[in-house]
């Protein structure tokens, strides 16, 4: 269908027990999710008012689609640029180059198997989503169509990983452009609606462009002469992004690969070193070894010998003579894995693409909050800015914490830093403050925010205090939950998947129980059970990523404790009693990072799985 990459995907990705269980999962969590809601606005009662079926249907319902879409459009574009990144990390992409698929075949083919297992999921969500008709409220073509939108969301998403993913080099280059990328994107439509004239019927350009607006906008129709349009126009401006993206990642794909891989001495400067070709065959080997390092050591050019000749086909190399005055060697550190991430170019030559990249959003987050609009007119407007930005944040930490290890397990790099001298303290701490260093941008950022709002009075010094400390807690669970992934999953796909993801349902997770929570009035007696369930369902979920490989009394003491402390955070924020939920978030959330960071550096050997791979 879209070539040998997508027929290898369709036959192997059933094989896997993961196929089965996720699939089977997301059926489970959405109907946990709707009996949830169902306790949350209904509870034991019997039902006799008219339309309370419908009205439940429609608040839930809006809640599931959202979250779903947002599933979608985080997913999708990650799974396609980690498939890219993962073979040119593994250097293997170079040799599908080599083969004689077309261009088309690897675009398409790389970009349907990404899409494959999230799809899947999409079509076993609909039936639990088709049960929700039988309340009224939804019509089966509103369902149709919002699965149509999301789909097409999840398309044009995974294109703009895969464009991303073959034009950078680095995985985290790859991961954190495409987050970005997702978020401009969204951006820059909202502003084309405030540009543009609107559309007929009144409706802005970004109603039939951001698959956020397009969604409510087919809920709340009722009728086809509304939300049709709008739908179509969405589904057909989508395909025209998706066609245009792997138009031209297939144009593209041989001139940025093979990528920027050259050696260090090709990307100097002119003048500062001088190439000289020397071919090797007309001379000795030995005697031409003692010649280079002859002239080398006086500073003189080497030519090509010709003076003897021993018939010996030797192949031509690069030497390279220091015009002017020699430079020194740089000395490391005590720690040299700190040193390498701090005072080298460890991720990549141009990391001012993805810092230019996220401060923009940073400046559309400000001009957002600081618009002229006071505090009492929209008291949640700091709250749908900061909330984004902190996400948006922790997760490029973490995909910089996820990747600083599997660059180098890919790349056979780890297993050389594992024979030499260095002490576990002295490989953890030095990945762990060399990621928080390269991600200082995405760190400062929202505490300089935080306290602009301070200064502006649209927040209390004592949040700004509060919400800085947790800021800089979570910011180093990220890191070290990165690194965690990184070293249990010898797979790099795995690790980033899991990473990723368990970073993400944490932070949607938190957000949908404050949500329901919210939506109960704070009714908490007749829906105590559903929650008891959705929060033992997340420790569960939570267990599996973080201690199913290498369990530990401590991940597991943080396994169940994280769902149902957070829960009481949360409701702590609603009834106004910020202290307690900042001392609670700290202990919990400490406590996670220490279980992860203390085996990591006492037990490294058992971490990474080496002793029993010794032991066989």
């Amino acid at each position: 269908m879209l070539g040998p990459i997508f027929n290898r995907e369709i036959l192997t990705i059933p094989r896997s027990q993961r196929f089965f269980l996720s699939r089977a999962g997301y059926g489970v969590i959405l109907l946990v999710l709707i009996w949830t809601g169902w306790q949350i606005m209904i509870g034991w009662r019997t039902v006799n008012e008219v339309g309370i079926l419908s009205r439940f249907e429609q608040i839930l319902f809006r809640a599931l689609v959202l979250t779903q879409l947002l599933m979608m459009l985080f997913f999708a574009p990650l799974a396609a640029a980690t498939s890219i990144a993962h073979e040119k990390d593994r250097r293997t992409f170079v040799l599908m180059l080599m083969t004689d698929m077309t261009d088309w075949e690897i675009i398409l083919g790389k970009l349907g198997a990404s899409l494959l297992l999230i799809s899947v999921l999409l079509a076993g969500g609909l039936p639990v989503f088709a049960l929700s008709l039988l309340l009224g409220g939804i019509s089966p073509s509103q369902l149709f169509q919002i699965e149509a939108v999301t789909l097409a969301t999840g398309v044009v998403g995974g294109s703009v990983g895969l464009l991303v993913a073959n034009w950078r080099d680095r995985t985290f280059q790859s991961l954190a452009l495409t987050v970005l990328a997702i978020v401009l994107g969204i951006a820059w439509i909202e502003t084309l609606g405030f540009i543009l004239p609107p559309l007929a019927g009144g409706l802005p350009v970004s109603s039939s462009l951001n698959p956020f607006r397009v969604v409510p906008l087919i809920l709340e129709s009722s009728g086809t002469q509304t939300w049709l349009p709008v739908t179509v126009r969405f589904v057909i401006a989508a395909i025209v992004a998706a066609s245009f993206l792997n138009l031209t990642s297939i144009v593209m794909l041989r001139r940025w690969n093979p990528g920027r891989n050259e050696p260090r001495e090709q990307r100097e400067a002119p003048g500062a070193e001088e190439l000289i070709e020397v071919d090797e065959s007309a001379v000795d080997a030995i005697e031409f070894n003692k010649r280079v390092s002859e002239r080398l050591a006086t500073g003189q050019a080497i030519g090509q010998e010709t003076d003897a000749s021993t018939g010996l086909a030797v192949p031509r190399r690069t030497h390279r003579r220091l015009t002017g005055q020699a430079r020194d060697y740089r000395h490391p550190w005590n720690n040299p894995i700190l040193w390498r991430e701090l005072a080298t170019r460890a991720y990549g030559n141009k990391p001012l693409i993805i810092k230019g990249a996220y401060l923009l959003a940073v400046a559309i987050i400000v001009a957002y909050i600081f618009n002229g609009t006071s505090v009492q007119s929209d008291p949640w407007r700091v709250t749908r800015a900061m909330v984004p930005l902190g996400i948006l944040s922790l997760l490029l930490v973490n995909a910089q914490g996820v990747t600083a290890l599997t660059s180098e397990r890919d790349t056979g790099a780890l297993d050389l830093l594992l024979v030499t001298e260095l002490t576990p303290q002295q490989f953890i701490y030095g990945k762990l403050y060399g990621i928080l260093y390269n991600t200082k941008e995405m760190i400062l950022a929202p505490i300089l925010l935080t306290w602009a709002l301070v200064a502006t009075g649209r927040m209390g010094a004592e949040s700004g205090i509060f919400v800085t400390i947790d800021y800089l807690l979570f910011v180093h669970f990220a890191a070290m939950l990165g690194i965690h992934a990184a070293i249990t999953y010898t797979n790099s796909r795995t690790a980033v998947a899991n990473s990723l993801g368990t970073m993400f349902f944490l932070m949607i997770g938190i957000l949908f129980c404050a949500y329901l929570i919210i939506l109960s009035n704070r009714e908490f007696g007749r829906q105590l059970l559903s929650f008891l369930i959705f929060l033992g369902a997340g420790s569960v979920a939570l267990f599996g990523s973080l201690g199913s490989r290498n369990p530990s009394r401590a991940l597991a003491i943080v396994s169940i404790l994280t769902p149902f402390w957070t829960f009481y955070c949360i409701i702590s924020l609603i009834n106004g009693d910020a202290a307690a939920a900042f001392l609670v978030s700290v202990g919990i959330y400490g406590f996670a990072l220490l279980a992860m960071l203390v085996p990591a550096v006492s037990d490294f050997d058992i971490a990474l799985g080496r002793t029993s791979a010794i032991q066989g």
